[in-house]
């Protein structure tokens, strides 16, 4: 799913032709930072796996910033799409772009399937 990451703001960007929105679905990713700093406290080797009892690479449920709560917040700050303020549009298609993310990890996570 790593690809997905970044391939699905550049269809979205296709056919909306904005960068706000392209800049802010890729910047979504930066939720992944939690990935580095469970590595600098030493929870997870640098070439590890979260969770090496599954047997492949996990995030959601994980990590400090992949769990529920937070797909919930993001999902609703991403409302703010819908208002007219360039500068708070940017950060509801910045916590869209982290929503994004943390479903495309909890589908890579219950399929096991890595794109």
């Amino acid at each position: 799913m790593f690809l997905l990451h970044y391939i699905l703001p550049l269809i979205i960007f296709y056919f909306y032709r904005d960068k706000i929105i392209l800049w802010g679905l890729l910047l979504g990713n930066l939720i992944d930072l939690d990935h580095i700093y469970y590595r600098l406290i030493g929870k997870v080797g640098w070439f590890e796996s979260a969770c090496p009892h599954l047997g492949m690479q996990c995030s959601f449920g994980f990590y400090p910033l992949h769990n529920l709560t937070f797909a919930i917040i993001f999902l609703l700050f991403s409302g703010l799409i819908f208002l007219k303020n360039k500068k708070i549009k940017f950060i509801g298609w910045l916590s869209l772009g982290a929503f994004l993310n943390l479903v495309l990890d909890y589908i890579h996570l219950i399929t096991g399937v890595a794109i």
